[in-house]
C-alpha cells in the first residue's frame, strides 16, 4: 500500500518513465544496427567475445569515442547472462547514446526450485565462490582493459541481480551509487547489511504490481524468508543514516519517495510505477540523470 504523504504533480520535459515494462531482459535476434554504430570493438567483451577474470565472464559494450566514460555495471536476474544483458537493444541502445559503456557480468549454476540456473550468490557460507569478490575484479579489469572512468560507474542490477546490488551496496566494493530493480534482500539474511554504517546513494526502482517480488514484500514460506518490501529496506537504510523525513512526488508515469535530512550525505530514493516485473520505459535516462547530479561523481 502506498504511504499516506502530501503529494506534488510534477512533469519531467526530457525524460518520464512510461507504464510498460519488459518482464525480461531478452537478447535481440540481431543486435540492432544502431547499437553496433553506437560501439566500438575490442579484443573482448562483445558479441559472442566475453571477457574473462577468475576464470569466469564477463560482457561489455563501449560508447564511440576515446573516453574515460563513464559505465553502468549490471547484474543479470536469474538464469540470465551477461551476454544476453549487452544484446538487449531495449537496455543497451540508450545507455550507449549517453556515452555510457555496460558491463555485464555472468553468474555461475546454482540450484533453484525448478532447475538450475545462473544466480548470483550474497550469502557465501554455503558457496565454494565469492560474488563479492568477482564483482570488484570485474570492475577492476574492466577500468583496466577499457577507457572507463572508475569514478563513475553505477551499480544497476534487475530481479536477482537487483536484490545482488543492494548487498553491494553495503559491501566494500569501493562504489556509492546503486540502482537495483525489482530486488530486494531477503529476510532474515542481512549479510553486509547488517552492519550500521551506510554511505552508499541508493535509487530503487520497483513496481507496484510485481507478483515475483511484490512492492510491499513477500513473508516466510516452507524453505524460504521472503523479501523486505521496497520502502521497507530503503527505511531501513536510512536509519542507518539519521535520515528524518520522507517525501512523496508524483512524476508523469511514476512516483518517487526520497528521504531527507540525513546526517551522512546520501541520496536514497524508491521509484514506484504501475508496472510489474520489469525495467519500465525510460528507467536509463530517469537513473542516469540522479547518477549525473550525485555530488560525489565527477563530470
Amino acid at each position: 500500500m502506498r504511504l499516506n504523504r502530501r503529494r506534488w504533480v510534477l512533469r519531467l520535459a526530457t525524460s518520464a518513465i512510461a507504464l510498460a515494462a519488459i518482464l525480461l531482459l531478452l537478447p535481440d535476434a540481431g543486435l540492432n544496427s544502431r547499437v553496433r554504430a553506437l560501439s566500438q570493438s575490442f579484443e573482448c567483451g562483445g558479441i559472442g567475445a566475453e571477457c574473462e577474470v577468475l576464470g569466469r565472464k564477463y560482457s561489455a559494450l563501449i560508447p564511440k569515442g576515446q573516453g574515460p566514460f563513464p559505465a553502468v555495471l549490471f547484474f543479470h536476474g536469474s538464469s540470465g547472462s551477461g551476454q544476453a544483458v549487452t544484446q538487449s537493444t531495449y537496455l543497451v541502445q540508450p545507455i550507449l547514446e549517453r556515452g555510457y559503456a555496460i558491463v555485464a557480468p555472468t553468474a555461475l549454476e546454482i540450484s533453484y526450485r525448478n532447475g538450475p540456473g545462473t544466480g548470483w550468490v550474497w550469502d557465501t557460507s554455503h558457496s565454494e565462490w565469492n560474488d563479492y569478490s568477482f564483482s570488484a575484479k570485474v570492475a577492476e579489469d574492466a577500468v583496466t582493459r577499457f577507457p572507463i572512468d572508475p569514478d563513475r560507474i553505477l551499480v544497476a542490477g534487475h530481479s536477482r541481480g537487483g536484490t545482488f546490488a543492494w548487498y553491494l551496496a553495503c559491501s566494500n566494493l569501493n562504489l556509492n551509487a546503486f540502482a537495483p530493480i525489482g530486488g530486494t534482500p531477503v529476510r532474515n539474511q542481512a549479510g553486509p547489511c547488517a552492519e550500521t554504517r551506510f554511505d552508499s546513494n541508493v535509487l530503487y526502482t520497483h513496481g507496484y504490481t510485481d507478483t515475483v517480488i511484490p512492492f510491499a514484500g513477500s513473508g516466510p514460506e516452507p524453505g524460504w524468508p521472503g523479501y523486505l518490501g521496497a520502502v521497507e529496506v530503503i527505511d531501513g537504510v536510512a536509519g542507518h543514516s539519521g535520515c528524518i523525513s520522507v517525501d512523496f512526488v508524483e512524476h508523469v508515469g511514476f512516483d518517487q519517495r526520497t528521504w531527507s535530512g540525513c546526517d551522512r550525505d546520501v541520496s536514497l530514493s524508491v521509484i514506484g510505477f504501475e508496472g510489474g516485473h520489469g525495467i519500465p520505459q525510460g528507467w536509463v535516462d530517469v537513473v542516469l540523470a540522479w547518477f549525473e547530479n550525485l555530488p560525489s561523481v565527477g563530470n
